[in-house]
């Protein structure tokens, strides 16, 4: 078995040889990396930064959405490895107590606990963890099978020779270096970037007290005024685990003429991560001068990257389509299930379409790419719609959406099978055969 690859006019060393290789340690490619693992598979899992977490943690999201039911009395129904990892985080004393969002509820949680529950949860389930490591490129044989992975690590480039794929890097970068089909948002739109901050030294029973309507007007009041430049008016503010820290989800990043920075291009990048930095500062001072909960509050950190909300979607099997959404799809082939809102980022104000005391389901052929032998993707690089992708992004669906793909590469892997071939009703079997908990299942 040779220990070197000929890449172009390069011979690269060979470091790894996994049944499984995930690229990406968000939500996704956690919950797929032990689901694999469990199964007694070898895994390695590659990310760009030094921490799992992906945009809930380098963009600081820091919210679990997407666990409760819409309506009066919203209550948890997404269950699975999206509330054992939920569990684990109350354990450490690392989330605050659900919140109202709409007419349903999300959850707090404390980024620094978040990292170490990953770590913990990857390491025990014995997968490898390469951190600092990037995705470079796949490369295919005639088949349209993944035969070996470029990476590039502070060592150097070298190659990992995997059984399967899971392309959790919420860009389809895996799918988009062997060509596969992938689109952009709606016809190039994609919803807005924002930098989350958070604010120390709050009066928590007084912002408690705030009514988020007459924050939204007062914020729109100030920005009108020329005072301040404010260009979002509905924003999110959530108190966070650690005594006197709130997380502030306001800022609404667009280019100078009204485009939305991609997450895909540098340029774009770099242009939002300064623009949001700034904005972040503006939004802090508006607090701070104009709400008296933020009277002694200061900015503790925004995120470690600008917030991305959507960048490439696969072209799947099947499409989550907004009308599925909008309707409660339900069907016999769904992995995972969401009460979760149409949240929809735009340049203009924040859309939201709320579900009313129901939900829709996601079929699992939205994650595998057409024509795929052993690649899946989980994630907000799954095939939906624009609308329904601003919903079914979120994390407790990533979760869920992770765990069914890493129960599938040990159903395509022990039965020797092609992803193109799979659907959700064997994907549900061979986890109930294997003791893998849906997201249905308590």
């Amino acid at each position: 078995m040779t220990n070197t690859l000929q890449i172009g006019a390069y011979e690269v060393p060979v470091r790894y040889r996994p049944d499984v290789c995930i690229i990406g340690a968000g939500p996704s490619g956690v919950a797929a990396a032990v689901a694999a693992a469990r199964q007694g598979l070898s895994v390695l899992i590659v990310e760009k930064y030094g921490f799992s977490g992906g945009a809930t943690v380098a963009g600081l999201s820091g919210t679990i959405c997407g666990l409760f039911s819409s309506g009066k009395k919203p209550e948890q129904i997404v269950f699975g490895f999206a509330d054992e990892f939920y569990r684990l985080l109350q354990a450490r004393a690392g989330v605050s107590d659900p919140v109202p969002f709409g007419n349903t509820m999300l959850v707090p949680h404390d980024s620094l606990k978040w990292k170490e529950t990953a770590d913990d949860l990857l390491l025990v389930n014995g997968c490898t963890v390469l951190y600092h490591t990037c995705f470079l490129k796949a490369f295919t044989d005639p088949g349209g099978r993944i035969t070996s992975v470029l990476l590039r690590g502070q060592e150097g480039q070298f190659a990992v020779v995997p059984g399967f794929v899971v392309d959790a890097s919420g860009d389809a970068e895996v799918v988009h270096s062997v060509s596969g089909a992938t689109y952009l948002g709606n016809n190039g739109i994609v919803q807005t970037p924002t930098m989350i901050f958070k604010m120390g030294n709050v009066d928590i029973p007084a912002f408690m007290a705030l009514n988020p309507t007459e924050l939204n007007n007062k914020i729109a009041a100030a920005d009108r005024s020329g005072n301040y430049r404010l260009p979002r008016h509905h924003v999110y503010i959530f108190p966070l685990p650690n005594s006197g820290e709130v997380l502030c989800n306001m800022t609404r990043i667009t280019n100078e003429d009204g485009t939305v920075p991609l997450g895909i291009v540098s340029e774009d990048l770099t242009y939002a991560e300064i623009a949001g930095r700034k904005q972040a500062r503006e939004y802090a001072r508006f607090l701070t001068e104009q709400v008296s909960a933020f009277s002694k509050a200061y900015i503790c950190d925004t995120g470690v990257q600008v917030g991305i909300r959507q960048t490439r979607s696969i072209v799947g099997k099947e499409k989550l389509m907004n009308a599925d959404v909008i309707t409660a799809l339900k069907t016999i082939h769904a992995v995972a299930h969401s009460a979760w809102p149409i949240e929809l980022h735009s340049a203009g104000e924040v859309k939201i379409h709320c579900l009313d005391n129901d939900y829709y389901e996601i079929p699992f052929e939205t994650l595998i790419p057409r024509h795929s032998a052993n690649l899946l993707v989980a994630g907000r690089c799954m095939s939906a719609e624009h609308e329904a992708l601003a919903s079914a992004r979120v994390t407790a669906q990533c979760f869920g959406m992770g765990y069914a793909v890493g129960a599938a590469c040990g159903l395509v892997l022990r039965e020797k099978l092609k992803a193109e071939n799979l659907n959700g009703l064997m994907v549900k079997e061979w986890m109930k055969q294997h003791h893998l908990k849906n997201t249905y299942e308590q």
